[in-house]
């Protein structure tokens, strides 16, 4: 990436920094950098000071990012024995993945979480921002080792067994978010999971309160879903599994009449709608306005990881182009299925386009 290239991409996330910032950034001088936003503002690519056009959606993801590590079984898995696999390293941590697939959709991420000072964090950190993601609120601890994920997949790309060495985002704690958040506020909407720390959690719901921000919640798993607090006045969307619904709303889900019994107590707690992941069965959304169930895709698995995450970007995506939410899940319903049948976490032809294609070739 050239250094003009480099500059524009740093402005889209952050309108507002100035030409010493930049400079500092990049490790140009000042006056270099000054001549670089001389000739872009002549070519017309940004008009002066906030740089970037207003019709950009730039969304902060708040929460994990770390290395995934994945071993593909090469025959039926047989439990306390050796077993021939395959494997493969690559970026993930649910935050991460939702930025990523957000800067495929042509939509401006930017990522606060945290990582070690270590060649994981490195990787990250570089490689996350040549996919079109802002890092400059990606920050990096000393004493903690970057977050690591490994699954253990059988031969048809289903989850056996995985294992998360995710200590470090204890650390991402309210007192680092208040750091951070006057950077986070800028943003037109904001994604967070519940890998971080319980009152980061809390920190960034009450703001966003506050502050009549649009706030999507992956609750990530049933034990990480403890630490929301019981007052989710400020989260616009979240998006829990029937398990996750269950440990939040206290409501046990045996047949679908118990979908919106649970999605209305979620209401109750403050939520403005509910989308409640159901795996190969599909999805059930509810807000005041709508609600209903949609069928799972067909789809040929390849790699079950990261659906989950492409399925919340395609919803983010949808909310940020004013569709209803019915149409919103469709389309994160297509971005699951492009995500299924690729053997990434995070499609690399995850497009608007191809979405839409693929939800055109399946009807």
């Amino acid at each position: 990436m050239d250094k003009e290239e480099q500059i524009l991409q740093i402005i889209r996330f952050n309108p507002y920094i100035t030409q010493q910032e930049l400079a500092d950034q990049i490790g140009l001088s000042r006056p270099a950098v000054a001549n670089y936003i001389k000739r872009l503002i002549e070519a017309g690519r940004i008009k002066g000071r906030a740089y970037v056009l207003n019709d950009e959606q730039t969304i902060a993801c708040v929460g994990g990012a770390n290395v995934d590590r994945k071993a593909h079984a090469l025959q039926a898995v047989r439990l306390q024995s050796s077993n021939p696999v395959k494997t493969e390293e690559s970026l993930g941590g649910v935050a991460r993945n939702v930025a990523e697939n957000l800067a495929r959709l042509n939509l401006r991420p930017g990522l606060t979480t945290v990582v070690g000072q270590d060649k994981e964090g490195e990787w990250l950190r570089d490689a996350s921002f040549k996919l079109g993601i802002d890092t400059q609120m990606m920050m990096t601890l000393s004493q903690e080792r970057t977050g690591t994920y490994s699954a253990f997949l059988d031969p048809s790309g289903e989850l056996v067994v995985s294992m998360a060495d995710m200590a470090i985002y204890d650390a991402l704690t309210k007192q680092l978010i208040q750091q951070k958040w006057s950077h986070i506020k800028q943003a037109n909407a904001i994604f967070l999971d519940t890998n971080i720390a319980a009152d980061a959690l809390q920190e960034v719901i009450e703001q966003s309160a506050k502050q009549q921000l649009t706030v999507f919640v992956d609750p990530v798993s049933s034990i990480k879903a403890e630490k929301l607090p019981k007052d989710l006045i400020g989260v616009h969307t979240i998006l829990p599994n029937q398990e996750e619904a269950e440990t939040l709303s206290g409501v046990t889900i045996d047949q679908e009449q118990d979908y919106a019994v649970a999605c209305q107590k979620l209401l109750d707690q403050g939520v403005q709608q509910v989308v409640l992941t159901l795996g190969a069965k599909g999805i059930y959304y509810y807000n005041q306005e709508e609600s209903g169930f949609i069928e799972a895709l067909p789809v040929d698995v390849k790699d079950v990881t990261g659906a989950g995450d492409a399925f919340t970007s395609g919803v983010i995506y949808g909310e940020t182009q004013q569709m209803s939410l019915s149409e919103s899940c469709r389309f994160g319903l297509g971005c699951a299925t492009v995500t299924l049948e690729s053997e990434q976490s995070c499609a690399e032809d995850l497009s608007v386009e191809t979405v839409y294609n693929k939800l055109k070739e399946l009807n």
